[in-house]
């Protein structure tokens, strides 16, 4: 079952890291969807009910919001759907809530205007998903995660040397 996972694992990172050619908002969400589904079936076969839970969420809010414009009622109600979902796979292990508190973060600033913001929090909850990973044996997920936040963490320093130099310019 690890094996199967982590080949499934493959697929939805590789997914992942082709939406960011995608230049439209609307087939990025409807890309990650698929991207979603497929880390569903991986965490469930890797028994990370967490995972499928916050999976499934996201998976539900790219829908809402490919078709809708993003809103705080929207926000909070998905990231209320995201606890409640949560609340019975939750255990007293820290690790659990990891991907409840990832999704929450993330959806509550998915319309961020301030990029270092949002990539600051896609950093975060990304560190939370490969401790998640890691730790329920994903090591390709954990792997693209940590890839991932080395990027948004260069992405930003690049942003900030941009800005410094546009200010003295």
């Amino acid at each position: 079952m690890v094996i199967l996972a982590n080949i499934i694992s493959i697929v939805s990172c590789a997914i992942m890291v082709l939406t960011g050619f995608i230049k439209n908002r609307t087939k990025i969400l409807l890309a990650q969807c698929v991207q979603f589904i497929l880390m569903a079936v991986s965490h469930y076969l890797l028994g990370g009910t967490g995972g499928i839970v916050a999976c499934l969420v996201s998976l539900a809010r790219n829908l809402v919001f490919s078709k809708f414009k993003t809103s705080v009622p929207l926000k909070l109600f998905f990231m209320a759907v995201t606890v409640a979902l949560s609340i019975g796979t939750l255990t007293l292990n820290p690790i659990t809530w990891f991907p409840v508190l990832a999704t929450v973060s993330f959806t509550w600033v998915i319309d961020s205007e301030d990029i270092i913001k949002f990539k600051t929090v896609m950093a975060v909850t990304l560190c939370l998903w490969f401790i998640y990973d890691a730790v329920h044996l994903n090591f390709v997920s954990a792997a693209f995660d940590a890839f991932t936040v080395g990027s948004t963490v260069y992405s930003m320093w690049q942003i900030k040397k941009e800005r410094k130099a546009e200010k003295t310019a």
